[in-house]
């Protein structure tokens, strides 16, 4: 049996400060922390506390355009207080590659409350964003050698994810001069757009791809937690509307679909980041505020239209989800197993084992209590990918002819299309509204379109 190389051994070694901050954060810091050596050693013991940063309370930070969501900045070391003077800690939501973190009190009556602690919106918190998705095997790792995962790889969950859509959403449309009545209604939507995916997420949408979607099931949802009518009446909230937005279309559904790539991509990024060396993490580390370019979504006066102001920024960041896609997401090495709990729900779920229902109002614990109930020592805590080999093919045919030749050995098969490099997202450029291609050199459209078609394929994993 080949050795096994634990993860860790491939962890990165990290500057403390380099990935994911803000470049000038770690001066700050070190400031600090040269004051406090300072006065530690004159005895001025009362002093030191400057390690903690500046004390910044959060009335300090306060905008009338968006009275809940208070934005801290990112380029100095600073402990933010609430109004008694506590530290808020881990109740900042940090947007990584970005000048700016957000503080909302989810407790405090308004709006966010009334979404962020809804049961649905909670339940989002045990749905692992990334499922059995796993990082890129190391370059130059030995092929003697395998790699054993504890799963989930990766931790960051919808919750997450989600309360990042609804920040930016009220923030960009605030600063975009919609007032508070208008804005309601699609920061509540942007909030809750994945409250309906499915525990074990998105490998478990392919157990039942037409009925398990979150886009389909957003209404169902709503209804069933009972929050569609008190919404309307306190916010003019309109579930059809939200229904469409969430599929992406109109004005706002576009602005959520913008909102919600800029959002997973920094989270994924990150994660990423810290794991893997990668064009992906180099990009990052070459462009540390890339995710700034949600502050560059503008919407042009009469507000029928919105685009990026910077152009540049706007084609770094679609490049970083490029190389995201290639790299991890549409790897066939990342993805081996991340169909593993739909195989085993499959069964379950055409006999009504599991239901929909279940899957749409439980979490990822339930999922695995389920599956170790009727699977008994079969859910996989500790994965190898290299359990399975994968051979890609241009065509469904070579695909199908492949998998008669191996019979009983095939695992299961993926059909990967091209994603969408987004070239048609709009810019400003000499007072007029562009697509960004028209934009951008020919050599950038190009570099975009090679790499989202370098991963279309027709795939067959199979036991060696």
């Amino acid at each position: 049996m080949s050795p096994t190389v634990r993860l860790k051994d491939f962890h990165q070694s990290t500057a403390p400060f380099r990935f994911g901050h803000h470049p000038d954060f770690e001066a700050s810091f070190r400031s600090c922390f040269r004051r406090a050596r300072h006065y530690l050693r004159e005895g001025q013991f009362d002093k030191a506390s400057i390690i903690e940063g500046q004390t910044i309370s959060l009335s300090e930070l306060a905008d009338p355009r968006h009275p809940e969501v208070f934005i801290i900045p990112r380029n100095r070391h600073c402990r933010v207080v609430d109004e008694w003077g506590d530290n808020i800690g881990v109740e900042r939501t940090i947007l990584h590659f970005s000048s700016t973190d957000f503080y909302v009190d989810l407790d405090k009556e308004g709006l966010f409350r009334s979404f962020g602690r809804s049961v649905p919106f909670s339940r989002l918190a045990q749905i692992n964003q990334l499922g059995y998705l796993v990082p890129p095997r190391p370059k130059g790792l030995d092929k003697s050698q395998s790699i054993a995962y504890i799963m989930p790889t990766f931790h960051h969950n919808r919750w997450m994810h989600s309360l990042l859509v609804a920040l930016l959403t009220e923030v960009t449309l605030a600063r975009n001069g919609f007032s508070q009545e208008k804005r309601t209604p699609l920061v509540l939507t942007d909030g809750c757009h994945d409250i309906a995916t499915p525990a074990g997420g998105d490998s478990i949408k392919r157990v039942d791809p037409e009925n398990l979607g979150e886009e389909e099931n957003f209404s169902w949802v709503l209804e069933y937690y009972d929050l569609v009518k008190p919404w309307a009446e306190r916010f003019g909230f309109n579930v059809r509307l939200a229904q469409s937005w969430v599929k992406g279309q109109g004005l706002f559904g576009q602005l959520l679909d913008a909102i919600d790539k800029i959002c997973y991509t920094a989270l994924d990024c990150y994660n990423l980041g810290m794991l893997r060396d990668s064009k992906t993490r180099e990009l990052c580390l070459t462009n540390p505020l890339v995710i700034d370019v949600w502050q560059d979504i503008q919407f042009a006066p009469d507000l029928t239209r919105f685009a990026f102001a910077n152009p540049e920024r706007l084609f770094l960041f679609l490049l970083l989800r490029a190389y995201e896609h290639q790299e991890f997401l549409l790897n066939p090495y990342s993805r081996a197993l991340d169909l593993f709990l739909k195989k085993l729900v499959q069964p379950l779920y055409e006999t009504g084992i599991i239901t929909k229902k279940q899957l749409l109002i439980q979490d990822d614990n339930w999922l695995h209590h389920e599956l170790e109930k009727h699977y008994p020592g079969k859910v996989q805590w500790y994965i190898e990918p290299e359990e399975l080999s994968w051979e890609r093919f241009g065509t469904q045919k070579e695909q199908q002819e492949f998998c008669a030749q191996l019979g009983g050995k095939i695992d299961h098969t993926d059909d990967i299309s091209e994603f969408d490099p987004c070239l048609d997202w709009l810019v400003f450029q000499d007072g007029k509204i562009v697509p960004l291609k028209q934009v951008i050199s020919q050599e950038k459209v190009e570099l975009l379109e090679e790499i989202a078609a370098s991963t279309k394929g027709y795939y067959v994993y199979y036991r060696p």
